[in-house]
């Protein structure tokens, strides 16, 4: 099916990933194609692809490459389609191969990415996301995102839903490419013009810029300046992700034009020819600053030409001027009136019939122009609104089956193998990375979250009490053996259920009712007290000391003091190893250990755990 454009577009392209400050490895991945020749142009268009591939996961960032490479090639390989529907196919091509990678390891793992693409055909601008990696809309000074966050929050927050767990500002990825066999792939489309600037970024630039401070820089700067200094600002802030961008300056193509095979400034190949830094972001519009031009820079040119191109390439503004002569010659004609008829004016009219030509011409086509741009701008917000709603009516925030060990608060277990396994510092495998499994050691499960993305996540302390972290079951899977208070394995069939990815996790049958008590009725308005709860044992890996206040002890390792009997409470001063104490209180069980209160000569005191403590 071909397709005429109306307006066709040409693109000033600059795109940049960058690793931040922090990370030891970028997992972002960028590219682009443009067709060789015109006819393939002007029927699909070119195409911008950026995947920010999830930290924390093995293989992100051969998710986010494989993300690229199959949605460019299956786009253009495809044999038939529209952009909207090849995008999507592509993009849903891309997820079942990295969901296969993932699969096929030797130990089965989760690879993912967000993914966010825009094909620009002509002036048909169509983008395709998955994730939380935003696209941009930037026109007339104001700045639109195109796509929806595809996390568990906002997905809740425009459904209405109330939100379950979770911590204020905690973001969990409801939706990635790899992360299961299928997913939803949000599409949007609609017209630009020229004078638009698209913007595709991963999270590393959002987290430290709004997106107003990122429509003022590209609209200020050259493509190419705008991303170097929006990476550099993002990495004076913190720097803390991986940081890529894609920017798009639209502009009104000349009928000559020949599609550009790379339209990418790529100031890496030529560093010799880098301008001088650009300024700092500021509040306010500064002009493009003068100098040499650069490669996607037009030519010098008078400041007549200059308002004639900006005249031919926005209608509106050509509108604009031929109304402000209107004004001038209607003002000019009651001018005479007042000054030839030597009394009070009568009320000026303007009378559409008594109009000049070009008047009328202009008032016409003010008109018509506001209604274009009327429409055009509802068009958009439609089309953005219909997806949104698309995207909530069919998304489901039930989490997906679980994989791995089934494990239960209490339950000890040792890490099997010579690889580490990640953990995090909260239940998302979005999360800031936390010191990680070590194999050979064993960790206690002190909490299970069963409604998290991704399957169930467990909380897990180390066998002295001094860390916690978050560890996703599917990562745990043929890698860890649950073992008793003493470290040894428990048999084979007491070991609980180990399910590979895709295996619906069983349920769990429902607790047993306590019966009532002999003698009392069950019987509709008889009185029914409430049963007494059985006494409750802490569970606690080893057995408690007999000590008594006063009994001297001496401490393993080096220390801190807690103030309470809580590891996250232990700042109220250093200990050495070796030193010796008195106990003044205690035990008291609290969260993996019995805890005894100790006091030394000097005067320090404060509590301390059992396992850190042995007698004189």
């Amino acid at each position: 099916m071909s397709h005429a454009p109306s307006t066709p577009l040409h693109a000033l392209v600059a795109m940049k990933t960058d690793i931040g400050r922090k990370r030891k490895q970028n997992q972002d991945a960028i590219g682009h194609a443009t067709p060789p020749d015109r006819e393939t142009t002007d029927r699909l268009g070119q195409l911008f692809v950026l995947a920010d591939g999830v930290g924390g996961l093995s293989g992100g960032d051969v998710a986010s490459q494989y993300a690229v490479s199959t949605i460019i090639s299956s786009y253009y390989e495809q044999e038939e389609g529209e952009p909207p529907e090849r995008l999507a196919r592509a993009i849903a091509e891309a997820n079942s191969l990295i969901f296969s990678e993932g699969q096929s390891q030797e130990k089965p793992t989760i690879m993912a990415t967000t993914v966010v693409a825009a094909v620009l055909r002509g002036d048909e601008l169509v983008i395709g996301s998955v994730g939380d990696s935003p696209a941009y809309l930037m026109r007339d000074a104001d700045v639109r995102q195109l796509t929806l966050d595809h996390t568990v929050e906002v997905l809740e927050r425009e459904s209405g839903a109330a939100g379950e767990g979770g911590e204020p500002g905690q973001r969990k990825l409801a939706r990635a490419l790899g992360s299961l066999p299928s997913v939803k792939v949000d599409i949007i489309s609609g017209r630009v013009r020229p004078g638009d600037h698209v913007v595709l970024c991963s999270d590393g630039l959002t987290r430290y810029l709004s997106p107003r401070e990122i429509e003022q820089t590209v609209a200020t700067l050259p493509p190419n300046r705008a991303v170097d200094l929006l990476i550099e600002t993002a990495n004076e802030r913190g720097g803390a992700d991986n940081i890529s961008v894609i920017v798009l300056r639209l502009v009104a193509a000349e009928p000559a034009d020949e599609p550009a095979a790379a339209p990418l400034v790529d100031e890496s190949a030529a560093p010799e020819h880098l301008p001088e830094p650009p300024p700092a972001i500021a509040p306010r519009r500064d002009q493009i600053p003068d100098g040499t031009p650069e490669a996607d820079e037009p030519p010098a040119q008078s400041a007549w030409s200059v308002l004639l191109d900006i005249a031919r390439g926005n209608a509106l503004i050509s509108a604009v001027g031929l109304a402000a002569l209107l004004v001038v010659f209607v003002g000019f004609m009651l001018l005479l009136v007042n000054v030839g008829g030597g009394g009070p004016a009568p009320t000026p009219t303007v009378d559409p019939a008594a109009m000049t030509g070009e008047a009328a011409t202009a008032a016409a086509y003010l008109a018509a122009t506001r209604q274009a741009d009327a429409q055009a701008t509802q068009a958009m917000l439609e089309l953005t609104e219909t997806a949104q709603l698309a995207t909530i009516a069919v998304l489901t925030l039930t989490p997906p089956p679980n994989s791995g060990p089934q494990l239960v608060t209490g339950m000890w277990f040792k890490v099997l193998g010579t690889e580490p396994i990640p953990a995090f510092e909260r239940a998302a495998i979005d999360a800031d990375a936390a010191t990680e499994l070590t194999p050979g050691d064993n960790y206690r499960v002190s909490a299970v979250d069963v409604n998290a993305i991704n399957g169930f996540w467990y909380f897990v302390v180390d066998n002295l009490g001094q860390e916690t972290r978050w560890v996703n079951g599917p990562s745990l899977h043929q890698r860890i053996v649950v073992v008793d208070e003493g470290g040894n394995p428990l048999p084979d069939d007491q070991q609980p259920p180990d399910l590979p990815p895709g295996v619906v996790t069983p349920t769990r049958p429902a607790p047993a009712l306590i019966p009532l008590p002999t003698g009392v009725s069950d019987t509709p308005g008889a009185q029914t007290p409430t049963p007494a709860a059985a006494p409750t044992l802490p569970i606690i890996a080893y057995g408690v000391e007999s000590w008594q206040d006063g009994v001297a002890v001496v401490t393993t390792l080096d220390l801190q003091l807690c103030e309470t009997p809580v590891v996250t409470t232990c700042a109220a001063g250093p200990v050495s190893a070796g030193e010796r104490g008195v106990i003044t209180d205690g035990p008291t069980a609290s969260g993996e250990h019995w805890w005894w209160k100790v006091e030394f000569a000097d005067g320090r005191s404060g509590w301390i755990a059992q396992v850190l403590l042995r007698s004189e």
